[in-house]
């Protein structure tokens, strides 16, 4: 079981060469973040609506009343979550290399659908070495926002978050 810092390390490098979540329809990098207290629905919430105002101030700076709509908060299991998109990332590499070798794309095809799939295992092995590891989505039907965040508890009973705001039209 992995400590607070070296879980935080640890998931840090895992991003420094791909950190895109591939259910997202836009750049939505991961951060990193540690917390001394159990994630609630409420503290997720919270999160949540902090990251959707930072995105709606991104898009117009004069948006100070940003209210976050009601949402739900859904959560699965790490397998639940990434069996299918670690599959979906295998069967781009597998498109990718019989392309390579029909001659019909270069090698340098296969960098990112095998950088992905490394990223997805490495993210979920580094996930599963903690305590009660859990992925939450926040939705709103009328928002094209989703909260995400992966969640596990270090040996040292910290809470690591890895979150970002995804896209989903």
């Amino acid at each position: 079981m992995l400590t607070a810092v070296l879980a935080s390390k640890l998931l840090r490098q895992i991003l420094v060469d791909y950190n895109y979540w591939p259910e997202s329809e836009s750049d939505s990098p991961l951060k990193i973040a540690r917390s001394k207290t159990v994630l609630t629905d409420t503290a997720i919430l919270g999160r949540d609506a902090n990251m959707r105002r930072a995105a709606v101030r991104e898009t117009d700076p004069d948006a100070r009343s940003y209210k976050a709509p009601d949402r739900t908060i859904q959560c699965k299991t790490l397998d639940e979550t990434f069996k299918p998109l670690a599959i979906q990332a295998l069967l781009e590499v597998q498109t990718a290399a019989q392309d390579v070798s029909s001659a019909m794309a270069e090698l340098e095809t296969l960098e990112r659908p095998i950088e992905k799939s490394e990223f997805l295992v490495q993210l979920y092995s580094a996930f599963k070495q903690l305590t009660n590891p859990k992925v939450c989505y926040v939705a709103d039907a009328s928002d094209p926002y989703t909260g995400f965040f992966i969640t596990g508890e270090t040996s040292d009973g910290e809470m690591i978050v890895a979150q970002t705001l995804l896209v989903q039209t």
